[in-house]
Formats: structure tokens, sequence, C-alpha cells
């Protein structure tokens, strides 16, 4: 073979060993590249899963300063206000009615119901009792069917028993003794009692009276308001318009202002501070009922929708504290002890067991509550009202 031969031959393989060299790197790059896209792929579904699962956070004062603002938040930058220093309503929008007022009375005289024994007063639809009975089917009587002599209140029309029964004792006395015959609804959930006939003796032990609404009434029971029923009634008118005012301002304020924007790190704490409320309702749920269920079961929502929905709640929240606090901020306000103590007493939580709330939620938290009060209450003094 000549020497050119050889050198031909040479350059041949040293060819087909570059192009096979080649080829491998290329499927090595394809393959690598592959697998790069594939962890990629992972990476960004955990990052993912990350992102959108909200932790839980159990201190409800986390993202607060001392005073109940936001921490590094200046929310006049992130709200567009409403005009707050220029509110008009008519005093007719806001008054207590008389229907409203009598619901009241009425309330307050049902709370202090009297027992009326009198054997001369016969039982009408509406009326309040005390009542003992015992039931039976073909002559023996029923478990459940029986007060044991205990005796249990009942409204009657109120539709708590089975149909005919309430019925069935009107017009009878008080005191009077007798027979009422019913019929167990077909799908009344006990076999031994679906669609069976029944009879229940009937003792009416008392029917319950409601009181007059007078002067009397009032000096024992609601002297703390006013000495007299007229007096009673100016109250409740006068504190029903304020609180129909401030509720106004309220809705004024949130409905007029605009979150433009809302501050991250903030809405997360928000969001953690739901998750974590409902965690430990769900917590107790298993305690209570002993059994085992899924988180998603107890929010009735899989996780992408319970997400959603704490951005929702979150969102909401910040919005209502953020046009709030700009108005604080707007009108260079501060929140007193004595705001959140009225903010605790106006929600029924009573302010006396101020120590224990601070405990449990912290001072910053409290002061965003009573922020509130502070807020409405000076904007209060702002609007005009007419006639």
């Amino acid at each position: 073979m000549s020497n050119e031969k050889r050198e031909e031959q040479k350059r041949n393989r040293e060819a087909a060993i570059r192009k096979a060299k080649a080829a491998n790197t290329i499927k090595w790059i394809v393959i690598v590249a592959m697998i790069l896209a594939f962890l990629g792929i992972i990476g960004w579904a955990v990052a993912s899963k990350i992102a959108i699962t909200t932790k839980t956070v159990d201190n409800y004062s986390e993202g607060l300063n001392e005073d109940g603002t936001i921490k590094g938040v200046h929310a006049k930058n992130y709200v567009d206000m409403c005009d707050y220093k220029n509110i008009t309503v008519s005093r007719s929008e806001l008054e207590v009615s008389d229907e409203e007022v009598q619901n009241q009375i009425d309330k307050i005289l049902n709370s202090y119901l009297t027992q009326n024994n009198d054997k001369s007063l016969k039982i009408k639809d509406g009326d309040r009792i005390n009542l003992d009975y015992v039931g039976s089917i073909d002559g023996v009587e029923f478990q459940g069917g029986s007060t044991g002599g205990n005796g249990t209140d009942l409204t009657i029309g109120s539709h708590q028993y089975i149909e005919g029964f309430e019925e069935s004792i009107i017009g009878h006395n008080v005191g009077e003794n007798f027979d009422i015959h019913v019929t167990f609804p077909e799908d009344y959930g006990k076999d031994e009692l679906n669609g069976k006939e029944a009879v229940f003796n009937i003792t009416v032990n008392y029917v319950y009276s409601k009181r007059e609404f007078n002067d009397a009434f009032v000096a024992e029971h609601l002297s703390e308001y006013a000495t007299t029923a007229e007096g009673y009634i100016q109250y409740y008118k006068e504190s029903g318009f304020e609180k129909n005012l401030k509720e106004y301002i309220t809705n004024y304020i949130m409905d007029n202002s605009t979150v433009k924007r809302y501050p991250k790190k903030y809405l997360q704490i928000v969001k953690g501070q739901l998750k974590n409320s409902d965690y430990q309702g769900y917590q107790y749920n298993l305690e209570y009922y002993g059994v085992s269920f899924p988180f998603e079961e107890y929010v009735g929502m899989d996780e992408k929708e319970y997400e959603a929905s704490l951005s929702t709640e979150g969102m909401k929240t910040v919005d209502d504290n953020l046009k709030i606090q700009a108005i604080l901020e707007d009108a260079n306000l501060t929140v007193s002890e004595a705001d959140v103590y009225a903010v605790l007493d106006m929600y029924g939580l009573d302010s006396k067991y101020y120590a224990s709330y601070e405990t449990e939620y912290g001072k910053p938290y409290l002061y965003q509550t009573g922020m509130i009060y502070t807020v409405i209450s000076y904007v209060q003094t702002l609007v005009t009202v007419t006639d």
C-alpha cells in the first residue's frame, strides 16, 4: 500500500472518530438538557406549592407596631381616601323606627316572663307554656315520649313537635289534664314510631305572662339606662341613632375609599392568621367529635380553592385596616386605651378582661382593633346631619 493510500485511510478514520465523538456529545447534551428540563419542571412545581401554601401564624400582633399601625406601611400611600371631612346625612335616614322600639321592648319583656297559674286562662296560639306529657302507643309508653314529670317549655305554634301536637293543646286551660291523639310521620326516623298513632297525656303546668312595660319595670330592671318607661324609650332612640350613624360612617369610608395595592408581607401574615384560626377550629372538631377527617373536608374546599379563599378574605381584612389607618394618619390621630376598652364593650367582650385579652392577642392587635373606634368617633364630629 502506498504512502498516499495509508495517509488517506488515516484521514478517513480520524474524520469518522470526530464524527462519532460529535454525535456522542450531542446525544449527551440532549440527555442532560432533558434531565435539566425535567428537574426544572419538578422544581417549579415544588416552588409553586411553596408559594401558594400559606403558613399558619398564631401571633395576632405580628406585623403591627405597638400603636396598632402596620409595620413599615404608610397607609396613605396605599389608599385613595374618601372625602371623610365632608359627609352629609339626613337624620330621618338613621332614626330608630317605632316598630324597632316596640321590638326592643318585647325582647326585654320576654326576658322577664312570669309564671301564671290562673286556671281560667285558656291556651292560645303564640303562648309560651310549661307542660308535662306521657306518650304511649297501644297503651304502652315508648322511650323518649315523656317529660318524666320535670316539665318542659313550649311555644305554641313553634312546630317544635309533630303535626297536631301543639294545635291540640290550644283551648285547654292552665292546670288541666287531658289526652291528645296524634300520628307520627311515616318517615319520622324510628321504626317503632314511623306512622304509628299515639296518645299523649298532657298537663299544662302554667303559662308565661309578659309584664307591663312601665316606670316600675324600668326602675327594677333598666335603671342603668333610665328611671321611667318614656326615659328608656328616649335613651334607646338616641343610642340607636348614634349606632346607625357610626355604621353609616363606617360604610361610607369603606365604600368610597379605594386600596390601590396591598403590602405583600402584611397580607401574607393576615392570611396566615386566618388559616391558623381555621386550623384551631379544625383541631377542636377533631377532639370534640373524636373522629379523624381531612382539613379539606372541614373547610369544604380543596387546597387550591382554600388558598384562593384565604387571599380573598385576607385582602378584605387588609383593605379595611388600610382604609382606617389612612384616615388615622391623615388626621394625625392616636389610639388610646380608652378607645380599646370602648371597642371591647361594644363587641360585648367586657373591657374588665382587658389584661387577659392582651395576653392572648397582644397590645398591637388590640390597638388596631380600637383604631376603628378612634377614627369613626373623630369623623362623627365632622358629619353634617340634616333634618
